[in-house]
């Protein structure tokens, strides 16, 4: 059976601002710009799948209130109306209502909150995930980057629990990160648990036309300048995550695939240089 090879765009819905000397060591006291990326996927049986969804409006309702307004203070949100996700997706032809699928990387706020605008969309996501939402209480939540506002009503309903998929052994361009998960039975996407960052956080890697693997490694890494020179987050960013030391070994395990030669492309969710380079390509 041959693999079925996606489309994809790698989208920006938004941005904050933040000292760069928190999201790694070694970093300046400059406040940095950190995108919000996401990934528009087309498969040729399964249509439209979003990977994540970046900023949205509901971002700015749902931390209106106090204390999660404490959220929007501490990482200072823009969002153009040209990086509106439906808007961006319109001018590609897609509709809210034809995105079939969002993988949700994990819950954090910057990574959900255009899910109320993907009605049919089913909700790919880890159980680990689910459960961990489902367990933090409204200051717990805040206190890790999750709002449970930006959740829809049905959320439950259109969950698809990414362990229900078939266990496979990842690519040798992969091999350092153990198993995936066949989300489609086919090979096409392949879900890879990064825990640390959050309790049952994941990426995907596909095969793009031109034959490229590409792997969208959400937050195991902020940026490939600090996975090149090993440079982790502070103690003070690390409170959020859910291990320190499960961060370490995802981290680790990323730094050895980006050591391939040739190998997968690692696209993080809030790599500045990486949203340039590729967003250059996509325009040529």
């Amino acid at each position: 059976m041959i693999t079925p090879r996606l489309q994809f765009h790698w989208l920006k819905a938004g941005h904050c601002h933040h000292p760069e000397c928190v999201a790694k060591r070694g970093g300046r006291w400059q406040s940095v710009i950190f995108p919000a990326l996401c990934g528009l996927l087309i498969h040729p049986t399964r249509g439209n799948i979003l990977f994540d969804t970046g900023y949205s409006q509901h971002f700015l309702q749902a931390t209106q209130p106090f204390p999660e307004r404490l959220y929007r203070w501490t990482t200072p949100m823009t969002l153009a109306p040209e990086e509106v996700l439906t808007q961006q997706l319109a001018q590609l032809g897609i509709q809210a209502n034809d995105i079939n699928y969002v993988v949700i990387s994990h819950v954090h706020g910057d990574h959900i909150a255009g899910l109320r605008d993907f009605p049919n969309a089913k909700l790919i996501i880890s159980r680990a995930e689910y459960d961990s939402a489902n367990s933090m209480s409204r200051l717990g939540g805040l206190m890790h980057g999750f709002l449970s506002a930006l959740l829809p009503p049905d959320f439950a309903d259109r969950v698809v629990f990414v362990e229900d998929s078939t266990y496979l052994d990842l690519p040798v361009e992969l091999a350092a990160l153990g198993t995936g998960f066949d989300i489609f039975g086919d090979g096409s996407l392949i879900a890879i648990p990064l825990p640390g960052h959050s309790k049952g956080q994941m990426g995907v890697s596909f095969k793009r036309h031109d034959d490229r693997r590409i792997f969208l490694v959400a937050d195991a890494c902020w940026s490939m300048d600090a996975l090149k020179n090993n440079q982790l987050p502070t103690w003070f960013a690390s409170r959020i995550f859910s291990s320190v030391r499960q961060y370490q070994q995802s981290f680790l395990a990323l730094r050895k695939v980006a050591a391939i030669a040739n190998g997968a492309v690692l696209l993080p969710s809030h790599c500045q240089q990486s949203w340039e380079h590729l967003h250059v390509g996509q325009q040529t």
